[in-house]
């Protein structure tokens, strides 16, 4: 088996990258802050630059403790980087930086690297503004004892991010692999008189078991089926049971071995669908695969937006931005986008109307649909692409697209 692991080397030419592109803003330094508590969202940017992720949960500032969860990475255009961690007995073979610093106090310990690489007046880009917290950055000012001189400077790492590494890629494939039989157990476990709790707890325990962590699992069926979800918590209702004849249609993503795998798939209960819940079905099937089909580096991202609302349009199902008494589904006012980016996150870019973004080799996309009419429900369908030099290699294609007779 390949190695899953990125090389240690790989990890401080990143950083060499995002210091290079700093120097290019004009900025002395970044101050990086990720997110952690296993709640894969916003934790991409510092395992991204140093191989870490904080298990503690998000909580309350105490006086014992504040900023736990969150991970700060001080990136110094002209000195050594420093990582400030939330943990006191953190894994010191795994992070991929020499300079660590465990605190309980993260934004006070951040503020006071700060003062120490000589930045505490200088000009830094913020990576993470998303996820620092105002009270964190109040409790940063008051260490040093002046306003901070920072900018937003996400788009530093976004672009890094976007293009996959050869180690990168070989990660993907394999949540890709991994995505792909979750999401064949699920489907496999759609009968009647189960509930949805059932089949997602089929896939759960399948996706636990290889290596991945469940973002969310996003299902709706039956009279829901027009919804994206069930709203509330959990996003499936473990007490409605399948009927014959009912539109099924999961979302499932989430990282494996901190890549994501993102994957939507559609379904009939009985698998005997009437005309009108087939056309329905083949629709966003025809939509993505309309869009696969011009995937090749220097295609800009707002043509395979183009690409899929035209393919809308031409088959009778309204625009994209259609809204539910057009095309049965909010799905167009809600999410009018045909994918996104994919790595350590749900990454840019998005494919929306406008979006500039030139394709490039060995950039990792996740393209949707969903379609729906009035009278029948919804569907869905969703494949992982990879950009190759000459068009594109999908990374999900092992997984059925039809779940239907």
């Amino acid at each position: 088996m390949e190695s899953l692991k990125i090389p240690s080397g790989e990890f401080a030419e990143r950083r060499e990258k995002a210091v290079t592109a700093a120097k290019e803003r004009g900025l002395d330094g970044l101050l990086i802050w990720s997110r952690g508590g296993t709640t894969v969202d916003y934790y991409g940017d510092v395992l991204y630059l140093t191989n870490h992720h904080s298990p503690f949960p998000h909580n309350s500032e105490t006086p014992q403790w504040s900023g736990r969860s969150y991970s700060a990475l001080i990136l110094p255009v002209d000195d050594d980087p420093v990582l400030v961690v939330d943990l006191p007995d953190y894994p010191e073979e795994q992070i991929e930086l020499d300079d660590v610093r465990p605190s309980l106090k993260v934004p006070q310990k951040a503020a006071e690297v700060l003062k120490e690489k000589g930045l505490g007046k200088a000009k830094l880009g913020l990576v993470g503004r998303e996820c620092l917290l105002y009270h964190s950055f109040q409790l940063m000012e008051k260490t040093i004892g002046h306003p901070l001189q920072m900018e937003d400077a996400d788009e530093i790492l976004e672009d890094l991010r976007k293009v996959k590494s050869e180690s990168e890629i070989r990660i993907m494939k394999h949540a890709a692999a991994v995505g792909v039989e979750w999401m064949r157990t699920m489907m496999k476990a759609v009968e009647a008189g189960r509930t949805e709790g059932d089949f997602v707890g089929e896939g759960l325990r399948y996706f636990a078991a290889h290596g991945g962590f469940p973002y969310d699992v996003a299902v709706a069926s039956g009279p829901n089926s027009h919804r994206f979800q069930r709203f509330g918590i959990p996003s499936w209702d473990s007490r409605r049971k399948l009927e014959d004849g009912d539109f099924v249609h999961v979302d499932a993503w989430g990282p494996v071995e901190c890549y994501y795998t993102d994957l939507v798939r559609s379904t009939i209960v009985g698998g005997k669908p009437t005309d009108a819940q087939r056309d329905v079905l083949e629709a966003p099937i025809g939509v993505v695969e309309s869009i696969i089909e011009i995937v090749r580096p220097g295609i800009a991202v707002h043509e395979m937006y183009h690409r899929g609302s035209s393919w809308l349009v031409e088959n009778g199902f309204a625009s994209h931005r259609a809204g539910h008494d057009d095309a049965g589904t909010e799905f167009g006012e809600l999410f009018p986008a045909f994918g996104h980016g994919i790595g350590v996150g749900l990454e840019p870019p998005w494919i929306i109307e406008g979006e500039p973004t030139l394709l490039e080799k060995n950039m990792t996309i996740a393209i949707e649909a969903m379609v729906g009419s009035p009278e029948v429900g919804a569907a869905g369908f969703e494949q992982d692409v990879r950009v190759t030099a000459d068009g594109c290699e999908v990374l999900t294609a092992a997984c059925p697209k039809r779940w239907w007779d």
